[in-house]
């Protein structure tokens, strides 16, 4: 369930993206800017407020319903998608089948995955038949595939909502989606960094302040090890440790990776 401050990320999402539209277009500089930072929230608020809520829901489904269309409208995705996705990620662990995962299989070689393409081209399918295997695996719930549909018809409703107030403000949801998930990628990576197959599937990084901040959202090697454990129970491992939080790690790939 989401408690206190966690939520701040996704509020602040939004506000600022509201913000953007109500200066356009006297301020359209500022404008601009601001969805470039409802973006980099998306990012926060994704990997922090959308991830903790996959793992602890409320325990009332008329709750539930509506806090994922919330998300669904501020991710510009559907909720239950990340969600199926996200319960992949933890059953493959940045392995092969791992929708995500930084490495792929190229030539009967496991290999990393492009930065720049994996960054900036993540819409790119590099999986077929996602419902298929999260069926397979049990990670498709009941009723996933109608929640799915509402969600995105939803979405899709935005646009020409937006349209109406003003034609450009269409392209200002599209800017922070692309932005924001490009970002969200680039997280990931810096997670999930392609240096040795099968072996540090994940990095954190463990600055106190940081963390205290960002509710241990720096204790990924942790949180991947304990998933069921509350983001406030997480105790650092002292491995697989980042000198750098993970979105710029994601840049400087090994050079991030503290040595030991």
């Amino acid at each position: 369930m989401l408690r206190g401050g966690i939520q701040l990320f996704t509020i602040g999402q939004l506000l600022t993206f509201v913000g953007a539209l109500t200066l356009f277009p006297e301020h359209w500089l500022l404008s601009f800017l601001m969805v470039v930072l409802a973006g980099l929230l998306l990012n926060f608020s994704l990997h922090i407020t959308v991830h903790h809520f996959v793992h602890f829901r409320s325990r009332y489904s008329s709750i539930n319903f509506i806090v994922e269309i919330i998300y669904s409208l501020t991710l510009a995705l559907p909720y239950t998608f990340y969600k199926i996705q996200h319960y992949n990620h933890h059953r493959y662990d940045n392995r092969l089948g791992d929708f995500t995962s930084t490495w792929i299989k190229a030539n009967d070689q496991i290999v990393p995955k492009h930065l720049l393409r994996y960054v900036f081209f993540w819409w790119i399918p590099t999986q077929k038949g996602i419902l298929k295997r999260a069926e397979e695996d049990g990670d498709l719930q009941k009723g996933d595939k109608i929640k799915m549909g509402i969600q995105l018809l939803l979405i899709l409703a935005v646009y020409p909502i937006l349209f109406i107030v003003n034609p450009i403000f269409p392209v200002f949801y599209a800017l922070m989606f692309y932005m924001g998930w490009s970002l969200v990628a680039l997280t990931n990576f810096g997670q999930h960094l392609p240096i040795t197959y099968g072996k540090d599937f994940s990095y954190s990084y463990l600055n106190k302040l940081y963390n205290r901040i960002f509710f241990n959202y720096g204790l990924h090697y942790e949180h991947h090890k304990n998933p069921q454990l509350n983001y406030n129970k997480l105790k650092d491992a002292r491995t697989c440790e980042l000198k750098m939080p993970h979105l710029p790690a994601g840049i400087f790939g090994n050079e991030a990776v503290k040595s030991t």
